[in-house]
C-alpha cells in the first residue's frame, strides 16, 4: 500500500501523531471542498514519499498524480485539474521524496467550474506555504528542528548570487526556503520580489522584512557593488512564542502584543485596525508605543529587536 488515507476525526491512528494530523488536513480539505464546491474529498498522507512503482503494481490516480509532480520537479504544493477522472482535483503538498500529503477533492458533476479552480488555486497560493511547512514540519518529530536561519545573496533580478552550504544538523524544512538549481525558492519568490520593490521604493532604508505563517522573511541592501545585490534571510517562524518573548521583555500589553503581531505581519495601521477591529489611529497609537518600548525608530528596527536581528541578546 503506497499510502494512508485518513478520515476527518483522527479515527484512524495506527501511528502516533497521526490524529492530529488527520485532524488538521482534514480541516484543510474541508475548506478547500467549500471554495471548490467539491461533492467529495479524502485525504492521503504519505510520510516516506511516493515511492517507484514496482512491476505488476497498481497505480491508483493519487499516486499518478505524485509521481508525475515528482518527474517533472515541480513546486509544491501544486494543485491539479483532472477532468477524466470524474472531475478531480488534486491538491499536493509537502516535500518530493516524503512527507508528503494529497488532498483529493471530487465533483459529483462533469468537472469543476473554472471559476471555482481559479478560487481554490488563489487560496492554494495564499495559504498553501503554510500548510506545505506544517505538513513536513510535523510528518517526521525527530528531525532536528532548530531555528537557525537560512541565509543567501540574490541580485536584482531574484536570481541567486551566493548561497550557504546547508548545515549538518538542519530540518529538511530548510530546504524549503534554500535555493536550488540557481532558483530563489517558489515559497519566497513573491514575498522576496515585494520586498525588493519596497526597498526601490524607499532608497534610504537599510532593510525590510514580512512575517509569513512559516517564516520570517529580511531582505538588506548589501552595499558596495556596482549592481544592486540582497541578502534574504530565513528564520523559521514560531510566531506566538516570538510574540510571548517580546511581551515579557519589553513589558508590552495584551493589546501591543496583538498589534506586534499584525506588524509582523507587514500590516498598515489602517489594515491592522480593521484586523483588531479598532481605529487606524488607535492601531497607530499603540504602534508608536511598541517602538518607544523596544527602542526603535521605525518598522524594520522593530522587527529586527523582536526577531534578535540586531545582535541584541
Amino acid at each position: 500500500m503506497w499510502g494512508r488515507t485518513l478520515d476527518f476525526f483522527g479515527v484512524e491512528a495506527p501511528v502516533a501523531g497521526d490524529t492530529a494530523r488527520s485532524g488538521a488536513l482534514g480541516y484543510a480539505a474541508d475548506v478547500f471542498s467549500a471554495i471548490a464546491g467539491a461533492s467529495g474529498r479524502e485525504v492521503h498522507w504519505f510520510p516516506d514519499g511516493v515511492g517507484r512503482r514496482e512491476g505488476g503494481e497498481e497505480c491508483d490516480d493519487v499516486t499518478a498524480v505524485a509521481r508525475e509532480l515528482q518527474l517533472r520537479a515541480a513546486p509544491l504544493p501544486a494543485l491539479v485539474v483532472r477532468s477524466r477522472s470524474r472531475g478531480a482535483l488534486f491538491l499536493v503538498l509537502g516535500q518530493h521524496g516524503g512527507p508528503l500529503a494529497i488532498i483529493r477533492l471530487e465533483s459529483a458533476e462533469r468537472g469543476f467550474r473554472p471559476p471555482r479552480i481559479a478560487q481554490t488555486r488563489r487560496f492554494l497560493e495564499e495559504h498553501g506555504g503554510a500548510i506545505t511547512h506544517w505538513v513536513v514540519d510535523g510528518g517526521a518529530p525527530s528531525w532536528s528542528r532548530n531555528n537557525t536561519t537560512v541565509s543567501f545573496v540574490i541580485d536584482e533580478r531574484l536570481r541567486p548570487a551566493l548561497v550557504e552550504a546547508s548545515g549538518e544538523n538542519e530540518s529538511p524544512l530548510h530546504a524549503l526556503y534554500r535555493p536550488r538549481e540557481g532558483c530563489t525558492p517558489p515559497l519566497l519568490i513573491d514575498t522576496v520580489r515585494e520586498l525588493v520593490r519596497e526597498l526601490t521604493d524607499h532608497p534610504s532604508e537599510p532593510a525590510a522584512t514580512r512575517s509569513l505563517p512559516f517564516a520570517f522573511v529580511r531582505l538588506s541592501r548589501l552595499a558596495g557593488a556596482s549592481t544592486p545585490y540582497y541578502l534574504v534571510s530565513v528564520e523559521p517562524a514560531r510566531r506566538r512564542g516570538t510574540i510571548l518573548r517580546a511581551m515579557s521583555r519589553y513589558q508590552l500589553s495584551r493589546r501591543e502584543g496583538q498589534v506586534l503581531g499584525e506588524v509582523l505581519r507587514g500590516l498598515s495601521s489602517s489594515e491592522i485596525g480593521e484586523m483588531l477591529s479598532i481605529s487606524g489611529s488607535t492601531a497607530t497609537f499603540h504602534l508608536k508605543a511598541l517602538l518607544r518600548k523596544t527602542g526603535s525608530r521605525n518598522r524594520t528596527e522593530l522587527t529586527a529587536r523582536v526577531l534578535g536581528w540586531d545582535g541584541e541578546s
